[in-house]
């Protein structure tokens, strides 16, 4: 959300707003998110049966999660099936995890931190591809110009997505049926604010 002071644009940031705003998202329909949720981990869970599989379909799976809470901001219901449209953007989505996973363990090997930080810049890459339908390095710098001057956010932003979901992990796996959606759901609510969901 922005605001405008005279000649420059101020925006209003809260993390805790995304992940309100998130889950009244996904509570309307929890039902379905959960079913979606159970989908999309099973489906890399089955791919990660081989070495580079969970790499291969997590981006464009992430990619068509994307579009299913884009098209509920826009008033639609929930159609499971839509997470398949991702792989209509199999290069872009592909390119873009493995990279961002590669920068992210890159920037953890020194001291954690810088990893959190590069994870932050690129939070919004799946949304960018679901939306605009950059290319991977397109929406990998379309992500890091619409957060920059917001590390601090960003950075609590990935911190806080990563316990909610560890917590989920923690209730015998089922709580990941929730803290998936949420997650991603607030990080798709994190793209309205900068960028701006086409309605």
């Amino acid at each position: 959300m922005t605001e405008e002071t005279g000649q420059s644009t101020v925006r209003q940031i809260s993390v805790g707003s995304w992940f309100s705003r998130g889950w009244q998202l996904i509570t309307t329909e929890m039902g379905s998110f959960a079913v979606l949720a159970l989908v999309y981990l099973a489906a890399i869970g089955v791919a990660s049966s081989t070495v580079l599989g969970g790499f291969i379909v997590s981006g464009p799976l992430t990619v068509g999660f994307f579009m299913i809470l884009f098209d509920k901001m826009r008033g639609k219901p929930v159609n499971i099936s839509t997470i398949a449209r991702g792989f209509d953007y199999f290069v872009a989505a592909m390119l873009s995890g493995i990279l961002i996973g590669a920068f992210t363990a890159l920037g953890t090997i020194f001291c954690i931190i810088p990893g959190l930080i590069v994870a932050g810049w690129y939070v919004l890459t799946p949304g960018f591809i679901a939306e605009k339908r950059l290319d991977f390095w397109q929406a990998m710098e379309a992500s890091r110009k619409a957060v920059s001057g917001l590390g601090f956010e960003m950075t609590l932003f990935v911190i806080l997505s990563g316990l909610v979901n560890i917590a989920g992990a923690l209730l015998c796996l089922v709580g990941l049926l929730v803290t998936v959606p949420l997650t991603f759901a607030a990080a798709a609510v994190a793209y309205d604010d900068l960028v701006g969901v086409e309605k």
